[in-house]
């Protein structure tokens, strides 16, 4: 049985396809103000390529949030949608949990606009600072407090390099066989962090 992995949260427009904890296959690219456009032909891309049923999908994994208020509703009215339509449970996950690598510990990071920034810290499973959002400042200091943090996400914002996230859809695979499925699916709504 397949799941389908959904994340517009951000620039990126990521879409994938897992089965028994593998990552079958994903479609990862820029696609900012232009998700709501893609998300549906790329999920039928992967469907079709690999030869899916519907009857087949077991689940859909989505991001939660925080992240771009559009972003956000675009993948989750999507998999809210499929879940009704299917009668398949969503897993949400954390738009900031997803970009942690494996064990290290991982400050997640995403634009928040005006000087501040989505931030989340965790190691493994483990959350070490719940989704908040901080100045670009508070962040910058917790970073040179905990250098031997990786430091995930997109940090153009902080004039810092970004690392190369393409295990998002892996992570977000992943956390859905620890995370529980959503009790009521047309109750789901996106996580929106305000100050």
């Amino acid at each position: 049985m397949f799941r389908i992995l959904l994340d517009s949260s951000n620039r990126l427009l990521a879409v994938g396809l897992g089965k028994d904890h593998e990552l079958i296959d994903q479609t990862m690219y820029e696609a900012w103000q232009r998700q709501s456009e893609s998300m549906i032909p790329e999920i039928n891309h992967l469907l079709e390529k690999h030869h899916v049923k519907k009857e087949e999908i077991e689940a859909i994994v989505v991001s939660i949030g925080p992240g771009s208020y559009t972003g956000v509703r675009i993948a989750l009215t999507i998999a809210k949608v499929m879940s009704l339509a299917l009668s398949i449970p969503i897993y949400a996950i954390s738009s900031l949990k997803i970009l942690k690598e494996n064990e290290e510990p991982s400050i997640c990071v995403m634009n928040a606009r005006s000087s501040r920034s989505y931030v989340g810290v965790y190691k493994g499973n483990q959350t070490l600072v719940k989704d908040t959002i901080w100045t670009n400042e508070e962040v910058l200091n917790y970073m040179k407090e905990h250098p031997s943090y990786l430091v995930c996400g997109d940090v153009t914002h902080l004039e810092l390099e970004t690392r190369p996230y393409d295990h998002l859809l892996k992570t977000m695979l992943d956390l859905s066989y620890v995370e529980k499925p959503v009790e009521n699916a047309l109750g789901l709504t996106p996580v929106y962090l305000k100050d």
